[in-house]
């Protein structure tokens, strides 16, 4: 098994393919060229070929051409309107929210390309539906086969030698012309490795022996990765045309289950706020939280090492600014991700959303936020349930476990309090129920105390993450003076730092709250997690430690080693992702419902309810 690699990187240099469309377009002296790098094979006849622009004007751009071409070499080719029709294109469907800047990224071309392809972009933006013309892309190139023929050439007749150029034509349904073309050498051929490609299903794909092609391409492992250029070795026979079949437009249906090819190696991004350069935005706090949850993640990936995941772990400093994130996901490094964990702050997290869904990218979100990043994106999954969830989440537990006793939801007065107060009470009254649905009891901080009765026990359900409010509600049940043990105050997390709430109270009325995790230093995984957290970092686990090793955990296991039965045991979270709908992202219907009991916290699923 070979050792998990944790790199750290800000932004890495662009990498890009050597062709009209997907080559980088760079401006010098106000003019624009295709940056051509040299590679092992290349002429100036081919590169006439390829650009559409003639030896002589390559010429006349790098004067030291004239001594030939060298391996490594720059060569600046002028971007023409001949040139910009050398492009292979197919047709795009635009889809909802789509942007020139994401579909270069998506499709490895620029906008500037794009603009000259779509004369008619210039001026406007793209609208939904819209049908665009894009680069065409190597997954849609199918390589053309060798064949081997019995039919010997004739005394005097030379054998046919293979063109390096093979154009065809396609006609799509809709009754439009496609050319397709492909790349020869007399007796290889250059492969582009795509994303879900293993060197095993190359060599099964060319009938070439792994063996064989790792010999050729000087590979020292099985490892490969998508973009990385393969010498496939041929036989040199003749040629044939095949016929060549459409690529269905939508490569990524609207609904139904995504699919992703497993994988010799993983890529996993974590996105965090480090600010290692300090400066405007800093915060010693967040940064010390984000390298709690790096050194959890770390612990996460060293421990799934052993039941045979193998990954990159890659942790990007995000210093909290959209312009860096940008810079980030511009790099094309970034699209052999497989999955990105991050980011902290709400304000970034459709950038890194929107990012992910164009480029099939699975992205975790281990904070609490909005649902909205989840329509239409059924790659997005939201690992810590919203104040609004949780109420909904706790409402279905209270129904299934306490229909028998009185429940009293007391309605609050601020706004965000009362989103929390209908999620409730629309939970409650609309899940399904088996029987008699029982009685909600509806009431406000001034009439809560006349739901009360003696003897009876009473579950009083109290939305607010508002001090004060919390505060004139503990007074007013205090004034009441009812027996302490038949009342149960269900608040939210936010009490446990209400220092004016005396812990006194908490204790007598059996406080509760919902939340998305609860740590237990003194289980036998907290016990042997914080164990090995001290021998590694010297320090305690923290909490923030644990979230980062169950996030990790959890998702690399599910995506990653979807075959292993015996998961590995989370120390602090709990996870139960549902997905909303079938055209939209996933989130977590997991929550512990934990009480205060003898001034402890306990988790009332292990036998404190």
């Amino acid at each position: 098994m070979k050792k998990i690699a944790i790199l750290l990187f800000a932004c890495l240099p662009f990498l890009a393919s050597a062709q009209p469309g997907t080559t980088p377009v760079v401006e010098k002296n106000g003019k624009k060229y295709y940056e051509h790098t040299v590679e092992e094979g290349n002429t100036l006849w081919g590169l006439q070929r390829t650009f559409g622009v003639s030896v002589e004007e390559i010429v006349e751009e790098n004067p030291s051409l004239k001594d030939g071409l060298k391996k490594g070499q720059k060569v600046w080719i002028p971007v023409t309107a001949e040139s910009i029709k050398k492009i292979p294109t197919s047709e795009y469907k635009v889809r909802k929210g789509e942007t020139l800047y994401g579909l270069s990224r998506r499709f490895n071309t620029t906008v500037d390309d794009l603009i000259a392809l779509n004369p008619e972009l210039k001026n406007t933006g793209l609208d939904k539906g819209q049908v665009i013309k894009i680069p065409l892309q190597d997954d849609e190139k199918d390589p053309v086969e060798i064949v081997e023929t019995p039919v010997k050439p004739e005394i005097n007749e030379r054998p046919t030698t293979p063109n390096p150029f093979v154009v065809d034509t396609i006609v799509n349904e809709d009754g439009s012309h496609e050319q397709r073309s492909f790349q020869f050498s007399d007796s290889t051929i250059r492969h582009i490795v795509m994303s879900h490609e293993t060197l095993y299903s190359v060599s099964k794909r060319f009938m070439v022996s792994v063996e064989e092609l790792m010999k050729v391409n000087g590979l020292k492992s099985t490892s490969i990765k998508e973009g990385q250029i393969l010498i496939i070795p041929v036989k040199q026979e003749r040629m044939e045309r095949l016929e060549i079949k459409q690529v269905p437009a939508d490569r990524d249906p609207a609904e139904g289950p995504l699919l992703f090819e497993p994988k010799e190696k993983y890529t996993i991004a974590v996105l965090l706020p480090f600010h290692l350069g300090g400066g405007n935005g800093h915060s010693s706090r967040v940064s010390q939280l984000a390298t709690q949850f790096y050194m959890g993640a770390k612990l996460a990936v060293d421990s799934l090492e052993k039941r045979g995941l193998v990954a990159d772990l890659v942790i990007y400093d995000t210093k909290n600014d959209s312009a860096h994130i940008q810079s980030i996901l511009s790099d094309s490094s970034f699209l052999s991700t497989d999955l990105v964990i991050g980011p902290f702050f709400e304000n970034h997290i459709k950038t890194i959303a929107d990012f992910c869904g164009e480029n099939r990218i699975r992205m975790v979100c281990p904070v609490a936020t909005s649902e909205d990043h989840l329509k239409e994106n059924r790659l997005m999954y939201q690992a810590v349930p919203s104040s609004i969830v949780s109420m909904e989440l706790l409402a279905m537990e209270m129904l299934k476990k306490h229909a028998n006793d009185n429940i009293v939801l007391v309605k609050p007065t601020t706004k965000e309090d009362l989103e929390m107060y209908n999620a409730f009470r629309d939970a409650f009254q609309s899940t399904p129920f088996e029987g008699k649905r029982p009685v909600l009891v509806e009431a406000n901080i001034d009439n809560f105390t006349g739901h009360v009765r003696s003897g009876v026990k009473t579950l009083i359900v109290i939305p607010s993450n508002d001090q004060k409010t919390a505060i004139q509600f503990i007074n007013a049940l205090g004034r009441r003076g009812t027996r302490a043990k038949d009342v149960y105050v269900y608040g939210t997390k936010d009490w446990e730092n209400f220092s004016e709430i005396n812990n006194i109270y908490k204790n007598k009325y059996h406080f509760r709250y919902a939340s998305s995790n609860f740590m237990d230093y003194y289980t036998d995984m907290g016990i042997g997690l914080n164990k090995l957290h001290r021998e590694m970092y010297k320090t305690d686990l923290s909490r923030m430690a644990a979230h980062g090793y169950d996030i990790l955990t959890y998702f690399s296991s599910e995506f990653f080693l979807p075959e292993v039965e015996d998961k590995p045991t989370l120390v602090m979270d709990g996870f139960n992702m549902q997905q909303i709908s079938p055209t939209d992202g996933y989130r977590n219907t997991h929550i512990f419902v934990i009480e205060q009991d003898d001034y402890e916290l306990f988790d009332t699923s292990k036998g404190h309810d």
